[in-house]
Order: C-alpha cells, then sequence, then structure tokens
C-alpha cells in the first residue's frame, strides 16, 4: 500500500472553496481526489471545467470521480439530462468516473423490483457514458432503506447487460452496514474508506458516525483494505467522512494525517 493508492473525497472540506481544498490535499501529499455536486462548492454548477482541469493540472492532481448521480436508479427524463451534464462536466474536466448512488428512501423493498429498476437505468446509463467515454461506479448503500443494498445484484445487472463501462464502488462502511460478505475485486472501480469508533457498536449508524481510520474501528477498514491489495486490486482507496464533528474540527489535517498513517503503518508496502 502507498501513498498514492490514496484519496481525499471533498465531502472533508464541504465548506471551502476548491482552492482550499486543493491546499488541504496537496499539504497530505495526496494526488487524487473526488469532487461533489450536493454541497457549497458545487463545481458542476459553477460550470468551469477547464478551469478545474487547469488547477489540478497545474498541481498535479488528478479528479478520480464526481460525485454523484443521486437516485440513479429511478431512470426518468430528469435523471437523463443530470446524468449529461456530468458526464460533459466530466469530459472536459478530464475526470475519470461519475459516482452511481440509488434511492434511499424504503420504497421498492422487494429484491425482484429492485433489480428492474437497477436494470432500466444502467441499460440507458451505459449508453450515455459510452457517448461521453466516462466510467460509472455503482455504490450500493447499507441502510436498510435503500432500494440497493447489495453487491450482488448490481454485479447481476451489469453483467446481464454485459455493460464495460459500469463498475461497483465499494464503500467499506456500507459494506458492514449490509452484512454482505462478498467481494468483487476484479468488479470494482474505487474503495470508499471512512472509520466508525467501536464504542458505538451498539447504535444504528448513519452517515454522521463515519470519521477517521484508527484502531478501535467498528468497520475494519484495515482488514477490508488488505482483502483488496491481496487480490489483485490497485485502483484508489478515497477517504470520506462524514461526521460534522469531523469536518468541522480544527484539527482536521492532522486528523486525516493520522488516518492515513494508520493506514499505511498496518498494511504491508
Amino acid at each position: 500500500m502507498k501513498l498514492g493508492n490514496l484519496s481525499i473525497n471533498q465531502i472533508v472540506m464541504k465548506n471551502s472553496s476548491f482552492d482550499e481544498f486543493i491546499t488541504f490535499t496537496k499539504k497530505l501529499n495526496i494526488q487524487n481526489i473526488e469532487i461533489r455536486n450536493d454541497i457549497k462548492t458545487n463545481l458542476v454548477r459553477e460550470n468551469e471545467p477547464q478551469k478545474i482541469k487547469d488547477i489540478c493540472d497545474n498541481h498535479s492532481i488528478k479528479i478520480l470521480t464526481i460525485n454523484a448521480l443521486q437516485k440513479f436508479n429511478i431512470w426518468n427524463e430528469q435523471r437523463e439530462n443530470e446524468l449529461i451534464e456530468l458526464c460533459s462536466f466530466a469530459n472536459k474536466a478530464s475526470i475519470w468516473a461519475v459516482v452511481l448512488v440509488p434511492l434511499n428512501d424504503g420504497s421498492f423493498p422487494k429484491e425482484e423490483d429492485q433489480i428492474n429498476l437497477l436494470r432500466s437505468s444502467l441499460k440507458n446509463i451505459s449508453v450515455i457514458l459510452n457517448d461521453f467515454n466516462i466510467i460509472g461506479l455503482v455504490e450500493p448503500l447499507g441502510f436498510t432503506q435503500s432500494t440497493l443494498r447489495k453487491k450482488s445484484i448490481a454485479i447481476k445487472v451489469i453483467e446481464e447487460i454485459k455493460s464495460t463501462n459500469i463498475k461497483l464502488l465499494h464503500d467499506t462502511f456500507h459494506h458492514k452496514l449490509a452484512g454482505e460478505n462478498n467481494f468483487y475485486f476484479d468488479k470494482t472501480g474505487l474503495v470508499h474508506i471512512s472509520g466508525v469508533s467501536d464504542y458505538y457498536t451498539k447504535s444504528e449508524l448513519t452517515d454522521d458516525y463515519r470519521t477517521i481510520i484508527e484502531k478501535n474501528d467498528l468497520i475494519e477498514n484495515i482488514n477490508q483494505i488488505e482483502k483488496f491489495l491481496n487480490n489483485g486490486y490497485n485502483e484508489f482507496f478515497s477517504f470520506e467522512p462524514f461526521s460534522e464533528k469531523f469536518i468541522n474540527n480544527v484539527d482536521k489535517f492532522n486528523l486525516t494525517q493520522k488516518t492515513f498513517d494508520f493506514i499505511l503503518s498496518n498494511l504491508p508496502k
């Protein structure tokens, strides 16, 4: 495991400017980032992809993804237009992929319905991704109300439609929540990492519990990362903590550095 395998999601700096996010990233010697379209600094809405590309090129930083096309599995004209906008931006800014996040409201609890929704959306999504030469990353959410909890369902549909431009996004937090033991190393394009203290073992976990990764990690990030490394995965692990307490912490830089140091020191070089 090398520093070059690590990435930072813009959620870490969701209340800051893009320049501040880049400075934060460079100070950590990280060369890979993900940007978001659901925070205050919404680069997609600002619609200056060439400017963003130039800033990143000047700092030798690579943008891996845009987070995200929300409710991607509820396909309609609005979703189509949203994806075209994201793919157009990604293409112009040399961004590799768009993250695809499912509806998360408790509707469609039957697996059969979830598969049908997924099949319909991914067929259409694959065509648009191909038009822009962009990769789509399906991110199952482990919450009980999610309309796509299981990676196995996503893999089944991706293989069924024979898509070559759609991969999995494995999130260590959601993997733990879903209670799904299967890993799909060769089908995974990106791994999201974040920790939860084992103090919250008996709590109903939400995004706001997601913070730094350290020894008392309920999510078992080191174990999950090691499995990927031992099975031929050589892509990126992106730090995505949602905890407001962490995001607003004045010592956030040192806490992030501590997380990366912990990961690197507990994995084979």
